[in-house]
């Protein structure tokens, strides 16, 4: 370019200090002629259409071995537009090197450097000369070092703005060209959304608008320098990058004028040429992708005639439903038509869809797994929408309950969701956050977990999900769900009865430890863990919103509600993209302070036992190993505790207690005390809302004695079974050996010997 020329058309008249009208223009020429002549020197200062202008002989310090050629004096121009605007800082030489961190200028224009990476509405507000010839200083220092551009920082923009922004699918652009499509403005005028056609309603002002898209190859994508002005330009810019625009058009536009009826609507509309571009790091790295449109005036039809392909009509009778045919003989392109077409660069905002929230979210794939939601209650509905926002899962919400006014208290439904149904409310919400084909949320109203309720629309959308969230806070869905034929992945969240805290049960993905399992570990940790007393109390305060003996709500406030529905989606989606399970619990302070608990998910060992199942985790058999050798080479043992489902006929073991203190141990035998059992039991049991209750006794044999009962055992297993079958549960004992373990069963009022398994540890 001629630099010359450019100032002589852009600045035209020279001037002196005094007759600058920019206040800030004067300042800067004043503090760089009295407090800056060791680093510039005034060549002139200039006036016309585009501001005022300083013209520098700037010394740039760069070093005796510079990155790129910068010379040790450059010629720049500090441009100042007058009103309220930033100062523009050109390198007034035609052979300046492209840099990262260059403003974009117009066609014709000299090379423009980025000093400053803030707005001018906060820049103004230190802005000072000294700051902005410190700020020229420093770019050209660090151009010369490579150090421009950190590769942490985010890349350059690729096009100036013009003010004007469009937002559309990623589904309409790649699709244009088969779309009618449609420019909605916003009461700026600025803003336009682009819809189909078919989508239009009622008399809004829409401007007809027709989307050619182009994808850069990420091979050949070079920063581009200058914005394109008019379509020739444009087309240059596009053949530089493996796109030939003239060519394709060319084609394009034969289809559309051939069946010129169909295609009326988009021959007579303005074009709009869509260039999905690589975002690039220095590094070479993909960070992205920009969206940038050229918008022109005129219509598809003249861009087509301009082509050499189609010749404009008076009237229908000449044969031209869309004002245009096509020519007989296709022409030559008429470039100087082409040039005179303006484009107008738009910016391109595409719709909030699954991969830009994936990118949001500061993750670098889309996870559109099949998820199933059981509750659409307070923590489904905040996590669920949040995990929605991160680009994670296609739900399906399960719930029977509808909104009822003391809901709102902590939902995100409205007053006129109440009496709705909380499955169709939630799905209808994860939906509309993303725009995105399989974002589409389904609600399925049913009751999980209630014996001889069998739904085939709840089976079938658990057969088909990749994970299964109970969030429905009940212990009849979560056992059901955990027991379900699904090969789904299983995750449980719900809050303390105080609200003070958010527990998360993650299975491991090859469900060798399942939601039963978890449950009787986490209520292990409730009551052996000191930091977790009172974890699970019932409030004192709670609110009757009827008149109902049932009908009873916790006071727990929207704001708690939010903050550890935040932590579960966050700690649920990182567990989803592992393998391994886990137990967390989230507690919140008073002061908004957040403890976190986190426990790996123990190993299972499950014994089938005359039509009952016994689990046993390891956590437990080391602790039930680690007070046997503690006690060695006496006998010891103590009760257990466990979790019991006496219609599932199951029993999770989750914790064993020491000898009480009055026990008597010996190499030969041990006697349970009593001393403190029932005091522990009654702890247990209030510590986790009746959950954990005394299902047995565990005692240990010495070393070189097997794990089988001895007479002694026989004898009190059978006094556990006349005992337990007062709860029609059988009796159950858990002998510790050296090397493995026996669980030993039996049931007084059917059988008349013990049933025993062994595993080792």
């Amino acid at each position: 370019m001629d630099v010359e020329a450019w100032l002589t058309a852009s600045f035209d008249e020279v001037i002196e200090v005094d007759d600058l009208t920019s206040s800030a223009a004067a300042s800067f020429a004043r503090f760089v002629d009295r407090h800056a002549a060791e680093l510039a020197a005034i060549v002139a200062l200039r006036r016309g259409g585009a501001g005022e202008l300083v013209e520098l002989a700037f010394r740039t310090g760069r070093p005796q071995q510079s990155v790129v050629p910068i010379r040790r004096t450059e010629r720049i121009g500090v441009r100042f537009a007058g009103g309220d605007s930033m100062p523009f800082v050109y390198v007034l030489r035609s052979d300046f090197p492209d840099t990262a961190h260059q403003n974009l200028t117009a066609e014709g224009s000299p090379r423009a450097i980025c000093i400053d990476d803030r707005g001018w509405a906060e820049a103004r507000l230190t802005w000072t000369p000294a700051e902005l010839v410190q700020r020229i200083l420093a770019w050209f220092r660090r151009a010369a070092e490579g150090a421009l551009h950190d590769a942490r920082q985010p890349v350059d923009p690729l096009m100036f703005g013009t003010g004007y922004n469009i937002i559309m699918s990623r589904a309409l652009i790649d699709n244009a060209n088969t779309q009618d499509l449609v420019a909605v403005p916003d009461d700026t005028g600025t803003l336009m959304r682009v819809i189909p056609l078919s989508k239009l309603e009622g008399c809004s002002l829409a401007l007809p608008l027709t989307v050619a898209a182009y994808r850069v190859p990420p091979a050949q994508m070079v920063r581009l320098s200058f914005a394109p002005g008019n379509l020739g330009s444009l087309a240059d810019l596009l053949t530089a990058r493996g796109i030939d625009l003239f060519a394709d058009l060319r084609t394009r536009l034969a289809e559309w004028l051939n069946d010129a009826r169909t295609n009326a609507a988009r021959i007579n509309s303005c074009l709009a040429v869509v260039v999905e571009m690589p975002i690039t790091s220095p590094d070479g790295t993909k960070q992205g992708t920009d969206f940038r449109a050229f918008v022109t005036a005129e219509k598809v039809g003249d861009i087509a005639v301009a082509l050499g392909i189609a010749h404009k009509v008076e009237s229908r009778d000449q044969g031209g439903a869309a004002g245009f045919v096509t020519a007989l003989t296709a022409g030559a392109v008429d470039q100087a038509a082409l040039i005179a077409m303006a484009v107008l660069p738009v910016e391109v905002h595409a719709t909030f869809d699954r991969d830009l929230a994936t990118r949001l979210a500061g993750r670098a794939i889309p996870d559109a797994r099949k998820a199933v939601i059981v509750g659409g209650g307070a923590i489904g509905a905040h996590v669920a929408p949040c995990l929605t926002r991160e680009g994670r899962f296609r739900w399906t919400v399960i719930d029977d309950d509808v909104l009822l006014p003391h809901n709102l208290a902590r939902h995100v439904g409205f007053g006129g969701d109440v009496t709705r149904r909380k499955s169709e409310l939630l799905a209808g919400a994860l939906a509309s956050i993303l725009d995105d084909e399989d974002s589409v949320a389904t609600a399925i109203t049913a009751q999980v977990g209630v014996e001889g309720q069998q739904n085939d629309d709840v089976n079938a959308a658990l057969d088909g999900a990749d994970i299964i969230v109970d969030a429905s806070a009940s212990l009849l869905a979560e056992r059901f769900l955990s027991d379900h034929n699904s090969k789904a992945r299983r995750f449980s969240i719900f809050f303390s009865p105080a609200g003070d805290a958010a527990v998360l049960l993650a299975e491991p993905i090859d469900r060798s430890v399942t939601l039963r399992d978890l449950e009787a570990q986490y209520l292990r940790h409730v009551v052996r863990e000191e930091a977790l007393s009172g974890h699970l109390e019932t409030p004192v305060r709670t609110f009757a919103y009827t008149g109902a003996c049932r009908a009873i709500t916790n006071l727990i406030p929207e704001s708690r509600v939010m903050a550890l529905s935040g932590l579960v989606a966050e700690g649920l989606g990182r567990a989803a993209d592992t393998d391994e399970g886990i137990i967390r619990i989230w507690s919140l302070g008073t002061e908004g302070q957040v403890r976190s608990f986190s426990y790996p998910a123990e190993d299972v060992r499950r014994f089938d036992v005359d039509g009952w199942q016994v689990s046993l985790d390891a956590g437990l058999r080391s602790r039930i190993a680690a007070m046997r050798d503690e006690c060695l080479p006496d006998e010891t043992g103590g009760i257990l505790l466990g979790v019991v489902d006496i219609p599932a006929r199951k029993i999770h073991l989750a914790d064993a207690a020491k000898a009480p203190a009055d026990s008597i141990g010996s190499p030969t035998g041990f006697v349970r005390g009593t001393d403190g059992v029932q005091q522990m039991i009654d702890r247990s049991m209030a510590e986790t809302q009746g959950q954990l209750r005394y299902v047995g006794e565990w005692h240990s044999h010495p070393q070189l004695v097997g794990v089988m009962p001895s007479v002694t055992d026989l004898s009190q297993i059978n006094w556990l079974a006349t005992i337990f079958d007062m709860d029609t549960l059988p009796g159950l004992m858990l002998i510790a050996g050296e090397a493995e373990l026996a669980v030993v069963f039996m049931r007084h009022s059917e059988a008349s010997s013990p049933l025993a398994e062994r595993t080792v540890r």
